[in-house]
């Protein structure tokens, strides 16, 4: 069956709708203190070596972004808005990406269903405009998916070099993607078993990636797992309210949002249990849904939480896929309540979201105000400055990158303030700077070996500013 064209115009449409919402206001925002480390690590105009120190200095996961970032920068730029811009891009590709997925499961106009679930996806379009892993890897997941059903519907060599590059790029990304790598390996151990097919070279593949995974990642879970470093660990498990919406609230925009999306999800489970033998491909959805929440929680209960919504927002490829396909499978009615449910619901969340606020209103700040904070100080009488950091990984590294950032915009806007040494003896007042977004609300001065005094106190949205006079 062959796309009509009126179909492809829609398609273009809600893509193009989607990209809008990606690329409009990305840099709207300063950095918050993930993409700040990114954006120090990838720093072009540093070794590699430098780099990938500076790396091991703060981050936990493998070095890949930060490494495909710092050669992005090299050909296009270094800067804030090229780092987001690189995000919005794998963002908009992905659109495209799930949608085929969808086509290929069942030849139908379910898949511009899907895409226009992805295109508006409030949780989607955010990592759209991070400098952060999670935008690429989403689209890379999606090509994995949609290679590894190629592999096994036509067994060509294109298909399965295609499958392995993708899959291999997801595991370098986050280990979390191995999960998808599990969810293979049982759903080939399914089809074995439902009809004593053997894909070997799938089998090897991922057989392959799973042991060159453990080399890679040794280091990462010995980090993660280990119990001599509880200062800087911020993970929790779930709490009960987990278990009531399963991050679908956050997937999908608010508390009902998720709550109703969980519940046609369920829906959509109990109604076509067993029509779902129609479609092998949704039991492979399935795998990876379950997978991706069981192996974190029981890794989380075993030995150190590690569950945190964005590390699976891969399962979005899947479970949108999931639900479009199963809409289309219903009778008349009931599939025409849903879509038009479904889509207006959706559609109008927007409004309540700064996506669609922003286009007649003013843009709400949702990560630190550094601009704001190092202007303020810039237009004091005072500009030297000292960070407060607490409970990371390295303090230095830090320090180190905030510094980087905060000297970036204020060669930008020639802003003239300085990070300092408290233990100089000829500074009198400097700036207490505290960065909630990594401290918490615990602003208190503290690791002071002088008597001071607060002179003044200023809040910014997630940065706290203390004026101190030092005796």
């Amino acid at each position: 069956m062959k796309i009509k064209s009126i179909d492809l115009l829609l398609l273009f449409l809600i893509c193009a709708f989607g990209i809008i919402l990606r690329f409009y206001n990305h840099s709207f925002d300063d950095l918050w203190y993930d993409e700040v480390i990114s954006f120090w690590i990838s720093n072009p105009k540093i070794t590699l070596k430098e780099s990938f120190a500076n790396h091991n200095l703060v981050e936990v996961s493998t070095f890949t972004y930060h490494f495909l970032l710092k050669y992005y920068f090299q050909l296009f730029g270094y800067s804030v808005e090229a780092g987001r811009i690189f995000s919005s891009i794998f963002g908009s590709l992905a659109i495209l990406s799930v949608s085929y997925l969808n086509w290929q499961i069942i030849k139908n106009r379910s898949f511009l269903f899907a895409a226009f679930l992805i295109s508006l996806n409030i949780f989607l379009i955010s990592f759209s405009q991070e400098m952060r892993m999670y935008s690429i890897l989403f689209f890379f997941s999606s090509l994995s998916l949609i290679f590894f059903l190629k592999t096994l519907e036509n067994n060509k060599i294109l298909f399965f070099i295609a499958f392995l590059l993708s899959t291999s790029l997801i595991v370098l990304l986050h280990p979390f993607a191995l999960i998808l790598v599990f969810s293979y390996l049982f759903f080939l151990s399914y089809l074995f078993f439902k009809s004593k097919k053997i894909f070997l070279n799938l089998i090897f593949s991922n057989f392959t990636i799973l042991i060159f995974s453990i080399f890679v990642y040794f280091y990462s879970f010995g980090e993660i797992s280990a119990n001599d470093r509880p200062e800087y660990f911020w993970m929790t498990n779930p709490n009960l309210k987990f278990y009531t919406n399963f991050y679908f609230s956050s997937f999908f925009g608010s508390r009902i949002m998720g709550l109703i999306f969980l519940f046609t999800f369920f829906y959509l489970i109990f109604c076509f249990l067993k029509k779902t033998k129609k479609f092998d491909s949704l039991k492979l959805f399935l795998i990876v849904i379950f997978l991706s929440y069981s192996l974190p929680l029981i890794f989380g209960y075993l030995f150190k939480p590690i569950m945190v919504n964005r590390y699976i927002i891969f399962i979005l490829a899947p479970l949108i896929s999931f639900i479009s396909v199963l809409i289309y499978e219903l009778d008349k009615n009931k599939k025409f309540f849903l879509i038009i449910f479904l889509s207006i619901l959706t559609f109008g969340n927007h409004f309540t979201e700064q996506t669609f606020k922003q286009f007649i209103k003013e843009r709400v700040v949702s990560k630190p105000e550094y601009y704001k904070a190092i202007k303020y100080i810039h237009e004091s009488d005072f500009d030297n400055f000292i960070l407060k950091v607490r409970k990371m990984k390295s303090r230095d590294g830090t320090i180190k990158a905030i510094d980087h950032y905060i000297s970036y915009l204020g060669k930008k806007n020639n802003f003239n303030i300085q990070l300092v040494n408290i233990d100089n003896k000829d500074i009198e007042y400097l700036w207490h700077l505290c960065l909630q977004d990594f401290n918490g609300k615990n602003c208190n001065v503290d690791n002071f070996n002088r008597d001071f005094e607060v002179i003044e106190k200023k809040l910014f949205n997630n940065i706290e500013l203390k004026l101190i006079k030092l005796s």
